[in-house]
């Protein structure tokens, strides 16, 4: 730990987090977003959430076909563009590799300890702090289509188990029983996996609480600020330029997104960070006759509906399209005709014209696990690249990375997140 000042760039969940733990232990901290307010980008209106029970990344074992697929298909759940071809060739190749079984496992397993820690932590601190943002704990139901899928599922379940996720079977009656709603599907599930520690809550109500807890704690926010570049000195990262052209002087710990390799490389520092667009539909749930118990999870189509408060939010899908956030209305359109066969009988009291669309860029690491701790140039921090585990990640990450930052030992494996090849092995 050096004796400068903090800059944080990036307003989303790993921002603001990282803000609160260093500020909290009376380190002098700013962070800094070029958007108005705290939250705008990925952590908007991400799914609500926080589940460690989904610690697997996206590259599971046969990826490649599926996005090979993709090309030639505009309603695939998750696709790859064909104009970016070029800028994903380097990392595209990790991806496939860490897709191949072994690593695919002990990532999913490093991602759980990691998300099952954080989401304790987000616990406690809602109770310390008193945080308000929708919270609620009724546990997810990951949907099954197929026996097969429900063996792989029970599989990974089991395999998780003994890192402490805890889990139940369910065929389709019980499924039913603890879900009525489900009975009307076009398709009925087989069954499900149910997993009660797994929380929701809105993560931009979460940022605009912690934040205001952050400054009171002596952090600095300022937001219209976008960094232009970081500055060097003698090999050592000291600070940032604004596109103003004000210089600020402090260590740099980097939390922007899918922004995060483009500054990294700046200094020298390659992060196999690319964005993979993600969307969200979400509607007003307060009229509705009966409500929703739980947030549902298709695994296989990657999209979720998760109840949030007085609304119903539904999600997913992965488009590699560069940085483009345009909303593609036949995407949300997809996400509609899901829930619309998924719970007729909610889907005909909702007002779709009134939806909320929202596209927003995942950072998707190659190998599936977010980046936090030390760079590999003196005054660059990490805290980036969490994919599609932002939310359930966020307090465990910076709780992790203001430890390592202090010198101290953090309480789980910071090594598979490290920045470093040797350490990150696995």
């Amino acid at each position: 730990m050096s004796d400068n000042p903090v800059i944080i760039i990036g307003g989303g969940l790993a921002g603001v987090t990282s803000l609160y733990e260093l500020s909290a232990r009376g380190i002098a901290a700013t962070l800094l977003d070029a958007e108005a307010a705290p939250a705008q980008g990925a952590s908007f209106a991400n799914g609500g959430v926080l589940h460690p029970s989904l610690p697997d990344p996206w590259n599971n074992p046969g990826i490649g076909r599926i996005l090979a697929a993709s090309l030639f298909d505009r309603l695939a759940p998750m696709r790859l563009h064909a104009g970016q071809v070029p800028n994903l060739l380097g990392w595209g190749l990790a991806f496939l590799r860490n897709s191949a079984p072994a690593r695919h496992k002990a990532i999913t397993r490093a991602n759980f300890d990691l998300a099952h820690y954080s989401t304790r932590q987000t616990d406690a601190l809602r109770q310390l702090l008193n945080l308000q943002f929708d919270h609620a704990e009724p546990g997810t139901l990951k949907l099954l289509r197929s026996e097969a899928e429900k063996t792989d599922a029970v599989a990974m379940a089991q395999m998780l188990a003994a890192r402490g996720l805890r889990h139940e079977v369910l065929d389709a009656a019980a499924l039913l029983a603890r879900e009525p709603m489900l009975a009307a599907a076009a398709q009925p599930p087989v069954g499900a996996l149910y997993f009660p520690d797994d929380r929701v809550g809105n993560a931009q109500q979460f940022c605009d609480a912690l934040l205001q807890a952050a400054l009171a704690q002596g952090g600095t926010a300022r937001f219209k600020s976008k960094v232009a570049g970081l500055t060097v000195a003698q090999s050592r990262i000291t600070g940032v330029t604004l596109s103003t052209g004000e210089r600020l002087t402090g260590d740099v710990v980097l939390c922007a997104g899918a922004q995060a390799a483009g500054l990294a490389r700046q200094a020298g520092v390659s992060l196999a960070i690319r964005p993979a667009k993600g969307y969200s539909l979400t509607l007003a749930a307060s009229r509705l006759e009966a409500r929703l118990t739980h947030p549902l999870v298709d695994p296989q189509l990657h999209i979720a509906v998760t109840p949030l408060g007085d609304k119903i939010r539904i999600l997913g899908m992965a488009e590699f399209a560069g940085f483009d956030t345009k909303v593609d209305p036949q995407r949300l359109v997809m996400l509609q005709r899901f829930f619309e066969q998924l719970l007729p009988d909610m889907a005909a009291q909702l007002d779709w014209q009134a939806g909320q669309g929202w596209a927003g860029l995942r950072p998707m690491p190659a190998d599936g696990r977010p980046y936090i701790g030390a760079a590999p140039r003196d005054g660059l921090w990490l805290n980036c690249g969490h994919g599609h585990l932002g939310w359930t990640m966020a307090v465990g990450s910076a709780r992790v990375l203001a430890d390592l930052y202090q010198g101290r030992m953090p309480e789980i494996e910071a090594a598979p997140f490290a920045a470093d090849k040797v350490q990150r092995a696995l």
